[in-house]
Formats: structure tokens, C-alpha cells, sequence
């Protein structure tokens, strides 16, 4: 009997998923295990395989289209088995395939970069719509319409958001008109821990297997400062605060794909040597596409640091429904005086960005001069 594949849950968030590809045709086969598909759900793409050896009998989500968690995707089971009618769809879909654009956005890009009018283009897809497929052979057969040149705007590629910037862009978008953004910054000293580092490198490399790095630093001492500051390590859920028990730290990493902000649980109770391994074994992840939908949710508190890209200072945004996010710059030698005289020190500047509706201003200056005192007197948490 042939079995239904589903689509399942990624997430404790996760409501609805978009199918980005599928890796199997319809006829051929398949093990138990084996990549079927890839799904973009709200955090991220994940590849998902095949629960049962058998026969792609059919592929029922339409490349582009989005649905609900449960909706059937697909039938597996024996060469030549009777698939059972797909019931229809109803009107109240969140988006189906008819109801999105009549090209989709992989043909328009090919028509884009061909000079050829996608909408003028005869579709084979479902209702009509304009599949890649179709523009490539429009192209081939010399039969494409050529697009009517529109002096009015500057030419330029058009790149439909797909993926992780559409995800970013709606989460954010959403939340900056919704949340009151404030930011603060502070000046932070990092001289001291930076003399330190060259003192105890081996020795941390012995004890921890891997050097230790500002940004380890910069953690640990904020998983410690959120436990002093619970109004930070909150939420605003359903019209209300929510203090989380649990210190997560989501970390941002720049991947090809854009922005993702794997998560560093507990980092409360973590040694700054588990931090530093556990955000490697994340960046590691993250850069390989391997990050599971678990290592992607739970955050209470969000860090993103510019500083190796050569950024003095930012402003970040907020990632709902968190409270706070913490934005670190470069450090920089630069003369400062000590007394009378002027001397060199490593310093950096950090932005504090909160949801005013959540938090005032004064506790948050507290937190980061809390900070601060732990960063430029570091070894508590180094030894």
C-alpha cells in the first residue's frame, strides 16, 4: 500500500513550509534515507529523506508553493501501485500554486537574464504557470518574446527574496515596525584580556582544544551578565513579558545563504572553553548547510559580531520576540590617557539594542556596565 509523505513539523514554530526542490522524480526510485526533498520552513532550508524505500508514485507539492504542516507531499510505494485522488485544496490555503505568481521565480530569473518577457511565454506548469522549463525552450526554439524596454528605471537584475533574506526580511521588517528599537553603547578595554591571551594560549589549547578569542569572552560574560539582568533575557509573547529560565544565545554567522543565528544553550552554565567549541561546531554547521531546525530555535538573547569585517561600530536589529541583541565591534589600538601620559589600549565598542516596551533605558546601561567590568577584568572566567 502506498504510503503518504507529509509535511512534518521542523520546529516548535513552524506552522507552514515551502518546498525549494525536489531531488527525486516521479518514477524513480528510492532508499529509506535517501534525500527527497528540501523544504524552507521559518528559520532555514532543510534537506529531508525519504522515511521508506519504495517508488516515487507521485510528487504532490508544486515547487515554490507553500503549505501546512501535514499537508500530503508525496506518495511512495510499488511500481505501478494506484495513487488515491488528491482531494481539493481549499480556498483558505495560505498559498497555493495557483494563487501565487504565474511565473515562477527560477524561470523569471532565466527570463531576466535572456531579455525575454516571462508572461508572454506559453506555461505547461499547474494552472498555467510559467516553469523554467518553458522559457528555456521558448529560448531554444527561437520563439521568446523579447521584453519591451522600459526607459523609465535604471536596467538591472531583478532577484525575487527567496530563501533566508525572505525569511530575514519578513521577521524584521514585521518586528521594526512593531517594536520600539533603542539602542546604547559602551566603550569596552579588551588590553588586559588580550595580554592574557598571549600568556595562556597553549594552555587553553591544552585545556579546551581550541584558542580562545574576544568574541568567547564577549559570551560568556553576557550568558553570566543575563542571569544578573532577567528583564533582559525576555520575551514579548502574546501581549506579554515573557523571562525565560534559560540563557540562550543565539550567535549570528554570515553564510553564502545570508544571516542564520544558531543557538548556544545554556551558556549560563558553560565554561568559556564549552562556548568557544560549541559556537566552531555551529559556524562549522552553518557554513556546510548542516544546521538542524533545533540548533536553530530557543534563543533568549541574540549576539552579532562586525568586528572581523572591520566594522567599528552598529546598531543591530532585533530578533523577535527577544528583548535584547548585542552588537560588537572591532577592537582597535588607540591612544587613550592613563593619568598624565597617553598610552596605547585595545578597545571596542558595544551596542546594546532593546524593545522599549519591554525594558528602560537604566537597567540596560547597568547590564552593560556590568559588562564591562567583567570583559576588562576577564580572568574569573578564564581560569
Amino acid at each position: 500500500m502506498a504510503t503518504q509523505f507529509k509535511l512534518a513539523a521542523m520546529g516548535h514554530t513552524m506552522e507552514t513550509g515551502r518546498v525549494v526542490e525536489w531531488h527525486i522524480s516521479e518514477g524513480e526510485s528510492i532508499d529509506e534515507g535517501q534525500l527527497l526533498i528540501s523544504i524552507e520552513t521559518d528559520k532555514t532550508v532543510v534537506d529531508v529523506n525519504s522515511p521508506v524505500s519504495g517508488v516515487l508514485l507521485k510528487a504532490v507539492g508544486q515547487v515554490d508553493a507553500e503549505y501546512d504542516v501535514g499537508d500530503v507531499l508525496a506518495w511512495i510505494g510499488d511500481a505501478g501501485e494506484t495513487v488515491p485522488d488528491q482531494p481539493v485544496e481549499p480556498d483558505s490555503k495560505k498559498q497555493s500554486v495557483s494563487a501565487g505568481p504565474r511565473v515562477t521565480p527560477v524561470a523569471q530569473r532565466l527570463a531576466d537574464r535572456h531579455g525575454i518577457n516571462a508572461d508572454a511565454v506559453d506555461g505547461t506548469g499547474p494552472d498555467g504557470r510559467v516553469t523554467k522549463e518553458d522559457v528555456q525552450r521558448a529560448i531554444d526554439d527561437g520563439t521568446a518574446p523579447a521584453k519591451a524596454e522600459d526607459t523609465s528605471v535604471p536596467s538591472g537584475e531583478v532577484v525575487p527574496l527567496s530563501g533566508i533574506r525572505r525569511i530575514t526580511a519578513e521577521r524584521l521588517s514585521t518586528n521594526w515596525g512593531v517594536a520600539p528599537h533603542v539602542s546604547e553603547g559602551i566603550e569596552v578595554d579588551f588590553s588586559r584580556f588580550e595580554s592574557y591571551r598571549v600568556e595562556h594560549e597553549a594552555d587553553w589549547q591544552e585545556k579546551w582544544g581550541t584558542a580562545l578569542g574576544p568574541n568567547d569572552l564577549i559570551l560568556a560574560a553576557t550568558a553570566q551578565g543575563l542571569k544578573d539582568h532577567p528583564d533582559l533575557n525576555a520575551g514579548f509573547i502574546d501581549g506579554a513579558i515573557c523571562r525565560y529560565n534559560e540563557v540562550n544565545l543565539g550567535v549570528a554567522i554570515d553564510i553564502d545563504a545570508g544571516l542564520v543565528v544558531p543557538v548556544v544553550r545554556n551558556a549560563d552554565k558553560l565554561s568559556i572553553g564549552e562556548i568557544a567549541r560549541t559556537v566552531r561546531e555551529l559556524a562549522v554547521k552553518a557554513r556546510e548547510n548542516k544546521l538542524t531546525p533545533d540548533e536553530m530555535e530557543g534563543a533568549t538573547f541574540s549576539v552579532s559580531n562586525l568586528g572581523g569585517l572591520g566594522i567599528d561600530w552598529f546598531t543591530p536589529v532585533l530578533n523577535p520576540p527577544q528583548c535584547g541583541i548585542l552588537g560588537i565591534g572591532r577592537i582597535q589600538r588607540v591612544p587613550r590617557y592613563s593619568g598624565n601620559e597617553i598610552v596605547a589600549r585595545d578597545r571596542a565598542t558595544l551596542v546594546l539594542t532593546f524593545d522599549h516596551r519591554l525594558i528602560d533605558g537604566a537597567p540596560c546601561a547597568r547590564f552593560l556596565s556590568q559588562l564591562r567590568g567583567v570583559l576588562e577584568a576577564p580572568e574569573a572566567l578564564l581560569d
